[in-house]
């Protein structure tokens, strides 16, 4: 058996307002569009996660909110603020503690955080995919791996293989 994971960086957010901090910035227009063209292709490709785990931070609950009526009704959704700024090391421990129920996790977060994790993970399994991942990781991005473990607390280093990897610029 395997896991997929579905890491989504937040949509394109909002530097008009420098009195806010980096946690409570908005999306901007363009990102709210981005993070809607996201959802309608998850329901199109009928990517449904058994959980979704979105950071705290503004642009994070926004980029859920514009997904989330993409989605099942009844699909659990989590935030916390273990994934905001976090480094692959913390990300590796919030994911290594989730319930062996969950098949396929949707975590929503940012950068450069997914993008480590994400060449973590693949090491060199994903080919052209792999390359425009270390070329860039863009707002709005969403990568899904297919990790060789039957448990999330053997996630490591090397055990994931990417399988795509869409920009919101490629959907519309």
């Amino acid at each position: 058996m395997s896991k997929t994971l579905l890491l989504l960086r937040h949509a394109k957010s909002s530097w008009s307002s420098p009195a806010e901090s980096d946690f409570e910035r908005p999306l901007n227009q363009r990102g709210e569009r981005a993070a809607v063209v996201i959802g309608i292709m998850m329901k199109q490709e009928k990517i449904v996660p058994d959980l979704v785990l979105c950071s705290s931070a503004r642009r994070t609950l926004q980029t859920r909110d514009a997904i989330r009526p993409y989605l099942p009704r009844n699909c659990p959704v989590e935030e916390t603020a273990r994934i905001y700024e976090a480094n692959v090391e913390n990300l590796f421990s919030v994911l290594s503690g989730q319930p062996e129920t969950i098949q396929k996790l949707l975590l929503i977060g940012h950068n450069p955080g997914l993008e480590h994790l994400t060449l973590s993970l693949c090491g060199e399994a994903g080919g052209e995919g792999l390359a425009r991942v270390l070329e860039k990781f863009p707002t709005g991005a969403m990568a899904t791996i297919e990790l060789a473990i039957d448990s999330w607390r053997d996630i490591a280093p090397g055990k994931g293989r990417l399988c795509h990897f869409i920009t919101p610029k490629e959907l519309v």
